[in-house]
């Protein structure tokens, strides 16, 4: 049995330690989650301003594309935002034509043939002699048609890099814009009084 203590007795020495060590060890988990938070918030900050730049500088890179009209080559962009009040966050634009990949004509054709033909059980057409015969030629000029189509398309990649805690992060956002120079063409390929004349 412990002795039972007087009215006016405190806490002993062990009593006190022991308080200040859980006290401790809560104040130390609480200020990291405090410091966690406002690093997030920071963060967060950032990545919204960088957001907000990234949004005016592809207006921009658009702007400057009506200007100067597509090329056939890339065109590269590169830059800060010190006019902005944000010399620290750089940013590059490159804008290059759309084309599709050689496999990934392939894998089109592929699939269309499969859909429209297929055998007398499948396929839309199932294997209707009639349309089976000038379809095919049709078909394989799709690319040709696509690629002509994206000649009048741009792809335009713009990376912003924003520092945050010693690091650079990069915001990175893709559109694509049609020449608006350029209201009509022929899909089975430009003649040089329907090119862009910028």
């Amino acid at each position: 049995m412990f002795p039972r203590r007087g009215d006016n007795a405190g806490f002993t020495l062990l009593e006190v330690l022991i308080a200040l060590a859980i006290l401790a060890s809560a104040l130390t988990i609480l200020m990291g989650s405090m410091a966690n938070a406002g690093q997030q918030a920071a963060y967060s900050n950032d990545l919204t301003t960088a957001t907000q730049l990234a949004r005016g500088k592809m207006y921009d890179v658009e702007y400057k594309l009506m200007d100067d009209g597509f090329s056939e080559l890339e065109q590269t962009y590169s830059g800060d935002f010190t006019d902005d009040g944000h010399p620290e966050i750089s940013w590059e634009a490159k804008v290059r034509p759309v084309e599709i990949p050689e496999e990934a004509k392939e894998q089109f054709l592929a699939q269309i043939n499969t859909q429209l033909f297929g055998d007398q059980s499948q396929g839309a057409l199932k294997g209707n002699a009639a349309f089976s015969a000038m379809l095919p030629m049709l078909i394989g000029q799709l690319p040709q048609i696509i690629n002509n189509i994206g000649r009048k398309v741009r792809r335009i990649d713009l990376v912003v890099s924003f520092p945050f805690g010693g690091k650079e992060y990069p915001l990175k956002v893709t559109e694509y814009m049609a020449d608006p120079n350029t209201a009509e063409f022929n899909i089975f390929g430009d003649t040089g009084s329907q090119e862009s004349t910028k």
